[in-house]
């Protein structure tokens, strides 16, 4: 069986709990403040397939164990702005972003 902490960590460039809050509320910043180009080159550096496939061994349980609550997610972010990442995403964008509104779904 695939570590999932170690691909998890391959794809956050190995850092802890508050490094991916970081990281997150970065780039939830960048989005929400017109930073779009930086975000924009971040993004096509990654694989996309690659991040569809990080993006579905995520669960719950990861979520926990980063320590993220879904409910700040959700109030920092609009569906503009995943309209916003799905486009600087470019191919498989809609797909990316349906996965992570999935993720954030309420249980």
């Amino acid at each position: 069986m695939v570590d999932i902490n170690k691909k998890l960590s391959e794809l956050l460039g190995k850092v802890d709990e508050k490094m991916l809050q970081k990281k997150i509320n970065t780039a939830i910043d960048m989005l929400k403040n017109g930073d779009l180009d930086e975000l924009s080159r971040k993004l096509n550096k990654m694989d996309k397939n690659e991040l569809i496939e990080k993006i579905n061994e995520f669960d719950e349980s990861k979520l926990k164990e980063f320590n993220l609550n879904k409910d700040e997610i959700r109030q920092k972010i609009t569906d503009a702005d995943l309209s916003k990442l799905s486009q600087m995403l470019g191919e498989h964008g809609d797909e990316i972003v349906e996965k992570l509104k999935g993720i954030l779904e309420k249980n």
